[in-house]
């Protein structure tokens, strides 16, 4: 049964999500958390491993009782999820903000879908519909407004098992031979073309200042697994 974190500071809208989630008895809701500061608490203790999904509002009060949101603390506990806990499941961000910034920085935090909830109140279960089917990573949820940060240019099923090759831990001289490339040094160049299909320009920009085709191997395999629900491979490309 895939289990859900809800991070939203609408406690009426949280709690129509957490009974539409469960009324069918296929997901079960094991967190429900309004501010910045809670929700990180929560992470420090959260066995993420029997966590399946996050939906996150990226505007939300920094601590209980704050007056003012901001989206930085939504964006703040994407990525703590993301790259400090090294969450591998589903998260989704569900928000009233609209700003193409936002949709950027959500991307680069390392979310799987961006939601404007905007819907009314009888659009609900249509929408609930949708994240059900994203949570158990069936499709991506984008809205409109964000498709054209989300949406990378499609991999070819060649492309897709030189990531899969590369994230189980494959050399490039092994993923040359299963591929039929003429050496390791040719499908490392292919490699590298995929990275740059995979990552956005705020990927590339929160590679730390690092720019070297390493930097972003390991960022493009984040993504990745980020996208395909996976955990890290132990070993390390050669």
């Amino acid at each position: 049964m895939p289990t859900v974190a809800i991070i939203e500071d609408d406690t009426d809208f949280a709690e129509i999500l957490k009974e539409c989630l469960e009324e069918d008895g296929q997901n079960k809701v094991v967190a429900m958390l309004d501010n910045e500061q809670d929700a990180l608490n929560w992470l420090k203790t959260a066995d993420l491993s029997n966590l399946d999904c996050a939906l996150v509002d990226l505007v939300i009060p920094k601590e209980p009782g704050a007056l003012g949101a901001t989206s930085m603390a939504g964006l703040r506990i994407v990525e703590q999820l993301r790259h400090a806990n090294g969450f591998y499941g589903t998260i989704l961000v569900l928000t009233n903000s609209r700003l193409f910034e936002d949709g950027q920085r959500a991307l680069a935090a390392g979310c799987d879908g961006y939601l404007c909830k905007h819907a009314k109140m009888e659009d609900i279960p249509q929408m609930v519909a949708e994240l059900k089917l994203a949570l158990n990573g069936q499709v991506m949820l984008v809205s409109r407004e964000m498709r054209h940060v989300f949406i990378r240019e499609e991999l070819s099923s060649k492309e897709a098992r030189l990531m899969a090759l590369l994230n189980d831990g494959h050399t490039w001289a092994e993923i040359a031979t299963e591929l039929g490339y003429k050496t390791g040094k040719a499908a490392a160049t292919i490699g590298y073309r995929v990275f740059d299909k995979i990552l956005t320009p705020y990927d590339l920009q929160n590679l730390g200042g690092e720019t070297s085709q390493e930097a972003k191997r390991i960022r493009a395999l984040e993504r990745w697994r980020a996208r395909m629900g996976q955990v890290p491979a132990k070993q390390q490309v050669r």
